[in-house]
């Protein structure tokens, strides 16, 4: 009996203990923070924004779906010449500022290499989105809005640094989010950022 006993534990010792990859649940949460330019003449602006993820079993672990909700407001001023008259017989100018409020929802496939880079994990991914908007112009004394709404698309590629129950990260992006409003006419307001954050392991 105790021969026995001691054969057991002796197996048990042996037995391999879980590693730090089978301790690891799929899914995952991240705050993000950045600096995004758009492709339009509207100025740089701070983004931020939240997202969640699975990772799935394909691809042995390496595909996620990651969905993400964002937000930015870049803006632009300038001087608009109205259509009065001042007593110099001149048209009246006045400063302008049009603000172009964005929320976006996007949902993206994100192939990840982990350990690819040494301790880093390379990813990349891509992925449709909706996207809100709201214009604001501020002239002659008076303010105006309008929104609107469309589908578009992002890319992104990022690495991330194991730190303790999850990993820091800084990802680039480009978006594709068409508009069509009367302050802004048919444009893409999307346009490339650069952001960084945590992504805790749950």
């Amino acid at each position: 009996m105790n021969a026995f006993a001691l054969l057991a534990f002796a197996a048990l010792a042996a037995a391999p203990s879980p590693s730090h990859k089978d301790k690891e649940g799929p899914l995952f949460l991240a705050p993000k923070v950045g600096f995004i330019k758009t492709t339009t003449s509207l100025g740089g602006d701070l983004y931020l924004a939240g997202e969640v993820g699975y990772l799935t079993p394909l691809l042995q672990r390496r595909l996620a779906l990651v969905l993400e909700v964002n937000f930015h407001r870049p803006s632009t001023t300038g001087t608009l010449r109205g259509p009065q008259l001042d007593n110099l017989g001149q048209a009246v100018e006045r400063p302008y500022t049009l603000a172009q409020r964005e929320v976006a929802i996007q949902l993206s496939a994100v192939f990840r290499l982990p350990r690819g880079l040494g301790p880093l994990t390379p990813y990349f991914g891509a992925g449709p989105g909706l996207y809100l908007h709201r214009a604001t112009v501020e002239v002659f004394d008076s303010t105006a809005s309008e929104s609107g709404g469309g589908l578009g698309f992002q890319a992104l590629a990022g690495v991330e640094l194991p730190l303790g129950p999850g990993g820091a990260f800084v990802e680039a992006h480009y978006h594709f989010a068409p508009v069509n409003l009367l302050t802004t006419g048919e444009v893409n307001v999307g346009g490339v950022l650069a952001a960084l954050g945590y992504r805790l392991r749950l």
